[in-house]
């Protein structure tokens, strides 16, 4: 993005030089130093959501059969969403793990607050071996759609179709260079505007463009904080769903969504 900045910036910057160039010794040229920024407001066209999908069966393979059948479900859901402009879904790799006995954890753990509040002479309890009584697989994933106005009905069916922790984590541009462009522009425009100002307060006037001596764009991504719609596990969703609809996200979180993209630029004039 900083090449394709630099030429519009070459392209810029040639409105301000004379148009025929002349050699001049640098010890006879006068210069001004200004910074000029550039601020664009824009509401983004992204949104983006997190999630996890975690089943639980006898065997490892059993789970991540049921995983896959789950991840299937949820990426058809954003498939068959009419009102989904864009689908994008990355995901983590598959993550299997033995889920131990909760009854034997439970008892360990109560050995352990008793042996450590033993009087002298008392018989310590004996932990026992927990045992695997299933297999678990889980893996998380994140969703960018658009429009960002339909991010209620995405998590609204990831969560019917069994996935769990889903969030809104954020809003997003998509072609954010395009917007630093505009940024630039407008802060070169504010540069050559302070300029002009100065130069004409001292009774002179700006004859060009002598270097850029630096230019830095910033993005700051909104974040969002909506319910969570589902915490522990699948379908939580449907009640909201019977209620009249998936909750409107976007109109909670409207000004999380709103982004600023700024750009600061400092330009050495010539003038006489």
């Amino acid at each position: 993005m900083r090449h394709t900045f630099l030429l519009f910036l070459a392209g810029a910057l040639a409105a301000c030089q004379p148009a025929t160039p002349t050699e001049v010794a640098l010890d006879d040229i006068k210069t001004l130093r200004v910074t000029g920024v550039g601020e664009v407001e824009v509401d983004p066209d992204q949104f983006v959501l997190s999630g996890a999908v975690i089943q639980r069966a006898d065997t490892a393979r059993e789970a991540m059969n049921m995983l896959a059948d789950v991840v299937n479900g949820i990426q058809a859901s954003a498939t068959n969403n009419a009102a989904l402009d864009g689908r994008e879904f990355n995901f983590a790799s598959v993550n299997t793990v033995g889920v131990k006995d909760p009854a034997c954890l439970l008892f360990n753990r109560e050995a352990d607050r008793t042996n450590a509040t033993l009087r002298e002479g008392e018989r310590r309890v004996t932990k026992r071996v927990c045992e695997d009584v299933s297999q678990q697989a889980s893996l998380s994933f994140t969703f960018t759609g658009s429009p960002p106005d339909r991010a209620g009905d995405a998590l609204a069916d990831f969560s019917s179709a069994g996935a769990v922790r889903l969030r809104l984590d954020g809003y997003r541009i998509a072609d954010l260079d395009a917007v630093e462009l505009e940024a630039g522009e407008r802060a070169i425009s504010n540069a050559r505007a302070k300029a002009d100002r100065l130069a004409d307060a001292g009774g002179a006037r700006i004859t060009g463009v002598l270097d850029l001596n630096g230019y830095n764009a910033t993005y700051s991504q909104g974040t969002a904080r909506p319910p969570v719609i589902s915490t522990t596990g699948a379908g939580e969703s449907d009640s909201m769903i019977d209620a009249g609809g998936p909750v409107d996200v976007t109109a909670l979180n409207l000004e999380a969504g709103k982004q600023t993209v700024s750009a600061a630029i400092e330009l050495e004039f010539t003038y006489e």
